[in-house]
């Protein structure tokens, strides 16, 4: 895509901005950051680009905005493509999985740091050959070759640990923002669900964090992404006709024991996995302390009505569902 592709998107944004607002806007109105400024702007694709199979659709974004959660988040939630046919064999195989997958080799149940050897290996670190069907790889571990003889029922173990939990979380949420912004637009964003979650869930941490190591990036949005936990669920099965929100245009919408809406579940799709999340609607003080008290408490039911977004208007459906939305054993205890 060129820059006539994102000038012509960015002139249709410009013009539902005045729609909605009746006022321009100079450069590009952020939809996280609530702030129109003279900065770089890109192709955002509303699913990340490097999920196979995934829908291609994008937006106008902040260019740091878009890189910063997809080289903290985004990266490391990309990574569950290659979970199928994971093993430890092709992990040591590969420097690429090993860095995806970092492996772990446990001798009699005690960590031993390893290392991809190109030359020769000290002589106070001990060698491994690990033979695959078309190549062979040479690790060096970080431990004495004496203490490989010592016994000759040593246990040898390669654990694989990648938790991409807390980064799948905060892609999706992003994912769900700009997915109601491609179907809504700027009406979406000045709602105060709109920028409850754009602003107040994203924009505001990517304030605080623009400009640190990933280290502390992490470390900060645990504490902060805790309180929206609630907000993703995975979908299983992943219903294989639903190609996601923002290519099917329809979400199901979430009403109270006296239909005040109060959220929007909104789909993502990436690859083969099927996504909810749970986007505010705060409409109403009753629709604002139903989806707060929910992100809270302990019930796991919801009652939604499916509803098509089409020719700027929602059709909805007159029979409801009821979601299971689990809420134990998903991010946090």
């Amino acid at each position: 895509m060129g820059s006539s592709e994102i000038r012509r998107k960015l002139d249709e944004l410009h013009i539902d901005f005045e729609g909605v607002t009746g006022s321009s806007f100079n450069h590009f109105y952020c939809p996280f950051l609530f702030r129109d400024e003279d900065v770089d702007i890109c192709q955002g694709h509303i699913v990340n680009s490097d999920f196979p199979n995934s829908s291609r659709r994008w937006t106008v974004q902040r260019a740091d905005v878009d890189h910063f959660f997809g080289a903290f988040f985004e990266s490391d939630f990309v990574s569950i493509q290659y979970r199928e046919g994971v093993t430890p064999d092709k992990v040591l195989l590969s420097k690429e999985l090993s860095k995806k997958y970092p492996p772990q080799i446990l001798v009699n149940g005690k960590p031993v740091d390893h290392f991809f050897a190109r030359g020769t290996v000290p002589p106070h670190f001990s060698e491994l050959l690990i033979q695959g069907s078309d190549k062979q790889v040479r690790l060096g571990l970080k431990i004495h070759p004496t203490e490989l003889l010592v016994s000759p029922d040593m246990k040898w173990e390669i654990e694989i640990n990648k938790d991409v939990r807390l980064a799948a979380m905060v892609s999706l949420l992003k994912a769900a923002h700009l997915t109601l912004f491609d179907m809504i637009g700027y009406r979406y964003v000045f709602s105060a669900g709109g920028y409850f979650l754009g602003y107040t869930v994203l924009g505001d941490f990517f304030l605080k964090n623009a400009g640190s190591n990933k280290a502390n990036v992490l470390r900060n949005a645990d504490g902060h992404f805790r309180q929206f936990v609630h907000m993703v669920r995975p979908v299983f099965p992943a219903a294989p006709d639903i190609h996601g929100s923002v290519v099917d245009r329809v979400v199901y919408l979430c009403k109270s024991e006296d239909s005040h809406p109060w959220a929007f579940v909104v789909f993502v799709r990436t690859s083969q996995s099927l996504h909810a999340i749970l986007c505010p609607v705060f409409e109403e003080p009753e629709g604002i302390a139903r989806f707060l008290k929910f992100l809270e408490n302990g019930d796991e039911h919801i009652e939604a009505f499916p509803c098509e977004y089409r020719k700027d208007q929602w059709l909805v459906s007159r029979e409801s569902l009821t979601l299971t939305w689990t809420k134990t054993g998903i991010l946090y205890p």
